[in-house]
C-alpha cells in the first residue's frame, strides 16, 4: 500500500487511536440516560467525530437500542437550502426502518406502518418549514399525504404526535427487545451552516420526543456561522445568544479528545502501511514533529503521512541517480512545517540552512527588528528566542494569527531539527528541500523561484561550475580543494571513456558507468558536500566496482586507517570513508587517498 484512505473507522479493531475508552463511556452514558437527550460531538473537521460515532454504533447494534443514521451531506448536495432540513427528517425514519429491518426488529402493526408512510411522505414533499417561530409549515403540495382534516392543522406538534406514536409503538411491542432509539446525525460541517442551524431547529422542534438519544457532529464555529444572520458576527456583546442557542439545541456537549489520543501508535501503524518502518527511537522523534506541526487531527495526519509516501517514492526514483535524498525524518519535519506554516517554509526555501537567518534576512521577509525585540522582552530570558535565527523564525509568525499562537511550535520543531543533525544539518536541510517543495502549494512569486531553485534538482555543467557553487555557498578553500580533489580525477576519466558519466548536484555527486547495466548498478562513486566543520567529504565508494576489498585493505593498510570508524565496509558492501578522515589524516595524506582510490576506476 502507498497511500492511506481518509475513511473513518467502522469497528473497534480498527481504533488505532485507542479512543475506545471514550465511546464505551458514552455508551454507558446513554445506555441509562433519560430520554430525550441530545449529545453534540464537538471537534473540527477530521477530528475522528465519525469514527466515535461507529464506535458508538456497534455497540449499541449488540444492545436493545435501535438506531438511525444519516449523512446530511447527502440530503444537500443540489438541493436548495430549504430542501435540505426535510430530506434529513425523512432520512433519519427510513433509515431507522432499514437499520431495524436489518435486525430483524421493525415490529410495527399495519395501522402504525400507515402511519410511518403518512409521515415520511409528508416530510418527503415538504419544500420549506419555518421551525423557529413553531407556528407551523408551508405544506405546498405535502397535503396530499394527510386527510382533509389534518391537512387544515398540518403543524408541527402534530407531525410531532405522529412520530411519538411510531417510536413508542416500536419501543412497547414485545415482539422486539428495543428500549430506546438514537439517531446519529453526521457530516453537519459538510453543509452549508444555515442549513445546519436549520435542521438542528427541526430536530429540536420535531424530534425532541421520548426513547429518543440524538447524536449530532456538530462544531460550535459551525453553528456560529449559521447564526450570524440572525445575529450578526459574534462580538463579545451578544456571544451569549449564540451559546444560548447552542445549549438549548445540546445537552450534553463532548469535545473530541485528540490531545489525549495515542498518535504514536497511529503514525506507526500508518507508516509501516505505506511501508515507512521507523525504529523505537525514532518513534519519539516522529510524533514531536507531528506535535509541533498540524497537531492530533487524524484527517490532516493522514494527509501528511501520503505527501511523505509521495515524495519517499519518488526519492526510490532517483535514489540510484545521485543518492542526494537526504534523511527520512528530515523530509518528514519539512513537510509538516509545508503543511502546516507555509510562510516559515517559504523562508526555509529562501535560505534552508534557518540557523543562518539573521537580522538582514528578516528584514528582507517583513520582520521589523526593532519591534520584535521590544516585543522578546516581555518574555523574559527564554532558550527558543535568544538567538538571532530564532527571533527571526519567531517575529515571522507575529504578522499572523495562527502562527503567533504556533510561534513556539515553530521554533521547538526547528530546535529538534538542529539537535537532532548537529554539523550535518545544513546538508539535510538541502537534500531534504529538494524533494519537500515538490508537494508545496503557494502563490506567492518569490517562493515559487525558488522553489525552481531549490525544488528542482540543480545540475552543474561540469567541475568548474560546481566549485563555483561551493564558493558561493562559503564553503572555505581547504574544503573546495579537497573535493576537487576527488573529482578532477574522476572528470578527466569522463573525457577519455564514453561510457562514464558525472552528475554534479546540488547537494553531491556521483560517478557512474552506463555500460555496467540500469538503475542501482551503474553508479561507481558518491560522495556528499564537504562538511564546513570537518571539511572532507562522506564518499561512498560502491561495491558496483569490484574494487571494495581490495581498496579497503590496500588503503587502509597505507594510511593506517584499517580498523577506524571513519573508514569501513557498510552492509551494502560500499566502502565508506566519513569526512572527519581529513582531520585524522590531514591535508596532503587526506587528498592523496582520495586521489588513489579515484584512480583505481580504470
Amino acid at each position: 500500500m502507498s497511500s492511506i484512505t481518509d475513511k473513518p473507522i467502522n469497528k473497534k479493531g480498527e481504533d488505532l487511536l485507542k479512543v475506545e475508552k471514550y465511546s464505551q463511556a458514552l455508551s454507558n452514558f446513554i445506555t441509562r440516560s433519560d430520554t430525550p437527550i441530545t449529545i453534540g460531538l464537538q471537534g473540527e473537521w477530521g477530528t475522528g467525530k465519525t469514527s466515535l460515532m461507529s464506535l458508538l454504533l456497534e455497540d449499541f447494534n449488540e444492545k436493545n437500542i435501535a438506531c438511525s443514521w444519516v449523512n446530511t451531506w447527502e440530503y444537500s448536495m443540489f438541493r436548495g437550502a430549504n430542501e435540505t432540513t426535510p430530506g434529513v427528517l425523512k432520512g433519519m425514519l427510513e433509515k431507522l426502518k432499514e437499520s431495524c429491518e436489518s435486525r430483524g426488529v421493525w415490529t410495527l402493526k399495519d395501522e402504525s406502518k400507515a402511519t410511518f408512510k403518512k409521515v415520511t411522505g409528508f416530510v418527503g414533499n415538504l419544500m420549506n418549514q419555518v421551525v423557529a417561530n413553531q407556528t407551523g409549515m408551508n405544506i405546498k403540495e405535502a397535503s396530499e399525504s394527510l386527510t382533509s382534516s389534518q391537512n387544515s392543522t398540518a403543524e408541527i406538534a402534530e407531525i410531532k404526535s405522529l412520530i411519538t406514536g411510531l417510536i413508542n409503538d416500536l419501543v412497547n411491542d414485545s415482539k422486539n427487545p428495543i428500549q430506546k432509539v438514537v439517531f446519529f446525525v453526521d457530516d453537519l460541517d459538510r453543509i452549508p451552516p444555515g442549513d445546519a442551524v436549520e435542521v438542528l431547529e427541526a430536530l429540536k422542534n420535531i424530534f425532541d420526543i421520548p426513547n429518543c438519544i440524538f447524536i449530532l457532529a456538530i462544531d460550535y464555529d459551525v453553528v456560529v456561522k449559521g447564526l450570524e444572520s440572525k445575529f450578526g458576527p459574534k462580538t463579545e456583546e451578544n456571544e451569549r445568544e449564540f451559546r444560548s442557542f447552542f445549549d438549548k439545541i445540546i445537552q450534553v456537549p463532548f469535545s473530541m479528545p485528540t490531545g489525549t489520543y495515542d498518535i504514536e501508535n497511529f503514525l506507526v501503524e500508518k507508516l509501516n502501511s505505506i511501508g515507512i518502518q521507523i525504529t523505537d527511537e525514532e518513534k519519539e522523534l516522529y510524533t514531536k514533529a507531528v506535535k509541533h506541526s498540524i497537531g492530533f487531527n487524524p484527517r490532516s495526519l493522514k494527509r501528511y503521512l501520503n505527501s511523505f509516501s509521495l515524495i519517499n517514492h519518488l526519492k526510490e526514483i532517483e535514489i540510484n541517480e545521485d543518492e542526494a535524498t537526504g534523511d527520512d525524518f528530515m523530509l518528514f519535519a519539512l513537510l509538516g512545517i509545508q503543511i502546516s506554516y507555509p510562510k516559515i517554509f517559504r523562508l526555509l526555501s529562501q535560505q534552508p540552512n534557518f540557523t543562518n537567518w539573521n537580522k538582514g534576512f528578516g528584514n528582507k521577509f517583513g520582520v521589523e527588528w526593532d519591534n520584535i525585540q521590544e516585543k522578546i522582552k516581555k518574555f523574559g530570558e527564554s532558550d527558543l528566542i535568544d538567538e538571532e535565527w530564532e527571533q527571526v523564525a519567531w517575529g515571522a509568525c507575529q504578522n499572523d494569527s495562527y502562527l503567533k499562537a504556533r510561534a513556539f511550535s515553530v521554533l521547538e520543531l526547528l530546535n529538534l531539527l538542529r539537535t537532532k543533525y548537529g554539523e550535518d544539518l545544513e546538508q539535510e536541510l538541502e537534500k531534504a528541500m529538494e524533494f519537500a517543495a515538490i508537494t508545496s502549494v503557494d502563490d506567492d512569486v518569490e517562493t515559487k523561484q525558488a522553489v525552481q531553485k531549490v525544488g528542482n534538482k540543480t545540475i552543474y555543467n561540469g567541475i568548474e561550475t560546481k566549485l563555483s557553487q561551493l564558493a558561493e555557498e562559503g564553503y572555505v578553500i581547504d574544503a573546495i580543494n579537497n573535493f576537487s580533489s576527488l573529482w578532477k580525477v574522476l572528470s578527466d576519466k569522463e573525457q577519455i571513456n564514453s561510457n562514464y558519466r558525472i552528475s554534479f548536484a546540488k547537494s553531491g555527486c556521483g560517478f557512474y558507468d552506463d555500460s555496467k547495466g540500469g538503475r542501482g548498478k551503474n553508479q561507481l562513486i558518491y560522495c556528499d558536500n564537504p562538511s564546513k566543520k570537518t571539511l572532507g567529504m562522506k564518499i561512498y565508494f560502491k561495491s558496483n566496482t569490484g574494487l571494495v576489498k581490495k581498496c579497503f585493505e590496500l588503503y587502509g593498510t597505507k594510511y593506517n586507517i584499517i580498523s577506524s570508524d571513519s573508514y569501513f565496509i557498510s552492509k551494502d558492501n560500499d566502502l565508506i570513508l566519513e569526512s572527519n578522515l581529513y582531520e585524522i589524516l590531514g591535508k596532503e595524506k587526506y587528498r592523496n587517498l582520495v586521489t588513489e582510490i579515484a584512480n583505481e576506476i580504470d
